[in-house]
């Protein structure tokens, strides 16, 4: 059973595989962990405090203990990979395993929304 979510377990392979040692050490660096991000929700009168557990980056997504996120959408903690990691993947671009979700553009937060938004000007 895979430690981390499939997409992180392929990227990491796919790094793995291919990275030299100063590579190997920034990845190292930027390790994937499981963290866990606390949230409030309140809906119909009630009010809890839930969690939402991600795959993070030991370096980028470090959320201090007391930090209680407004809802499940603000949690803003870079998820794994974070754009470090995403920028690494990019010398390796050419290479036929290379997947276009992994470039910098499509990095995301803990809740799952794009860390880049679109530029609203360009949207029609």
């Amino acid at each position: 059973m895979p430690r981390y979510e499939r997409f992180v377990e392929e990227l990491l392979g796919f790094l793995l595989a291919r990275l030299d040692e100063p590579g190997f050490a920034r990845l190292v660096a930027h390790e994937p962990k499981r963290m866990m991000a606390a949230y409030f929700e309140g809906a119909g009168g009630r009010a809890e405090t839930r969690t939402a557990s991600f795959t993070g980056c030991i370096k980028c997504s470090q959320i201090p203990p007391t930090t209680l996120f407004r809802s499940h959408g603000h949690i803003d903690a870079p998820a794994w990979p974070c754009m470090p990691v995403r920028e690494l993947t990019l010398s390796f671009a050419e290479d036929p395993d290379y997947r276009d979700e992994w470039r910098p553009k499509f990095t995301l937060v803990a809740s799952g929304q794009l860390l880049h938004q679109p530029d609203q000007d360009q949207l029609s």
